[in-house]
């Protein structure tokens, strides 16, 4: 807006120089007025001459008060020349600079990236060698366990063996107490109690055991002072096997090698879970028999039938006894009754075998029979 109203007042001004000078002119030419000894004629072309220069000082003066930048124009040109000049310059050696910083750049940009991919392998080599050597400690640990209990089943297979020779001695010269896996002791301890309790216990079965043992004439070992050689380790298994079960446990001491008199026992562990096999008045097997005035017939076909009681107890898991193998009793009574009935009977009569009391794996199975008329 500052622009439009400039220009249009120099137009004014322009306008109105041009038409003084041109009505002086004219005034001057009529009356032939002369200057500095002109003749009319050029006088009136030096008055116009001198309104167009006067228009144009004018014209100047004003651009150059209103306008800095008309002025640093007219009069600072060669300054702003050499400030040019100057600047290209400048601009000129920053270019250069900025393609050297580019290609500094450049260059620095693909040395980071050959750092970045040596350090990337760097950091997958100690990946794996830190892998690595997680592996081999565990693996050494691994051996330092497996070495010690190797060492530990060394030291006892010494004993075992040393036990081993004598025991051929023995065989030559004592009398044997117990056979190879023949049951000394058993006993019932509840699972998932404290593991000091569940030791406890099993060492004071052991200690009952030591009692029996002794009493039929074994002896303690001279090393151990203790009457049995059992592996700490197995002791250690047995105690963790009771401890994570939540049932009742049967253990059994039975002999690992034949026990000899006058000589320590070699001795392992069985455990079992003690549960109930035969309910009570539960029917285990039934039979027909044909009576026979022969007494002694049927009584040898209810034996026989006993054994088989016996065959199936001990298949669902009844501990036999260690003397007898057998797993229970029956009364003399009842099977001298039953016997008299078959024979009395004239018939063919169902013998059924049944227990007379909740049996658990533990026995002993105690049984009646009972013979009825087939219908």
């Amino acid at each position: 807006m500052y622009s439009l109203i400039l220009v249009f007042t120099l137009i004014i001004i322009s306008g109105l120089i041009a038409f003084v000078g041109d009505w002086v002119g004219l005034k001057i030419g009529k009356k032939r007025v002369t200057i500095f000894g002109l003749r009319p004629h050029y006088t009136a072309i030096f008055v116009t001459i001198i309104s167009g220069i006067l228009i144009a000082i004018i014209t100047i003066t004003i651009l150059a008060i209103s306008s800095n930048d008309v002025r640093t124009a007219l009069f600072g040109m060669e300054e702003l020349k050499e400030k040019l000049s100057y600047l290209s310059r400048e601009v000129e050696l920053g270019n250069i600079k900025l393609s050297s910083t580019r290609e500094d750049l450049k260059e620095k940009t693909t040395q980071l990236q050959e750092m970045e991919e040596k350090y990337q392998k760097l950091s997958e080599d100690i990946k794996n060698k830190t892998s690595q050597l997680e592996e081999l400690s565990l693996i050494r640990e691994n051996l330092i366990e497996e070495k010690d209990q190797l060492d530990k089943e060394v030291e006892e297979l010494t004993v075992t063996i040393k036990a081993l020779y004598s025991g051929i001695a023995w065989v030559r010269e004592g009398e044997v107490i117990f056979g190879s896996d023949e049951q000394i002791g058993l006993t019932i301890i509840q699972g998932q109690r404290p593991i000091e309790e569940i030791k406890k216990e099993l060492i004071m079965f052991l200690n009952e055991a030591s009692n029996k043992v002794l009493a039929m004439g074994a002896k303690k070992d001279e090393r151990t002072n203790q009457v049995f050689i059992i592996s700490q380790e197995e002791f250690e298994d047995i105690t963790q096997k009771i401890y994570d079960s939540d049932k009742e446990m049967i253990v059994r001491l039975l002999s690992s090698i034949n026990v000899i008199e006058g000589e320590p026992v070699v001795a392992h562990f069985n455990i079992s879970e003690n549960k109930l096999l035969f309910k009570l008045d539960e029917e285990i097997i039934s039979e027909e028999i044909e009576s026979t005035e022969v007494y002694s017939e049927v009584e040898n076909k209810l034996i026989s039938l006993l054994r088989k009681v016996n065959i199936i107890a001990v298949k669902e898991g009844i501990i036999p006894d260690p003397k007898t193998s057998f797993v229970g009793a029956v009364s003399a009574i009842n099977l001298y009754d039953t016997v008299k009935t078959i024979v009395e009977s004239g018939t063919t009569m169902k013998v059924t075998v049944s227990s007379i009391d909740d049996t658990w794996r533990t026995g002993p199975l105690k049984v009646r029979m009972e013979a009825k008329p087939i219908s």
